[in-house]
């Protein structure tokens, strides 16, 4: 009956995870080599999240620590996060989660 009980449990928090995509953007560049546009950065794609629900994004160059880097909402059940430019990311190579935020 435990098992039955933890596997139905492990189940359901499987379903209900937040999902986070990473969608990097490259500036664009004319035929003669100059750039226009909006500059290189990333922006994330969210899904699955609940709606009404506030979420952190955060990150973390050891996966100890984490930073907040933007509190996000909505009423919906997926959305696109803010753009970013590489110069107001963190300059060293690091990773990326959401959380709930309470």
């Amino acid at each position: 009956m435990k098992k039955l009980f933890l596997l139905f449990f492990l189940f359901s928090v499987s379903l209900n995870a937040a999902n986070l995509k990473i969608v990097p953007v490259q500036q664009k560049t004319l035929s003669n080599g100059l750039a226009y546009g909006l500059k290189s950065g990333i922006y994330f794609e969210l899904t699955n999240i609940e709606p009404f629900i506030m979420y952190k994004l955060q990150y973390s160059k050891d996966l100890k620590s984490w930073t907040d880097l933007v509190n996000l909402a909505t009423y919906k059940t997926s959305m696109t996060s803010p753009y970013w430019t590489w110069d107001k990311l963190p300059p060293q190579k690091c990773f990326f989660r959401i959380v709930t935020a309470w």
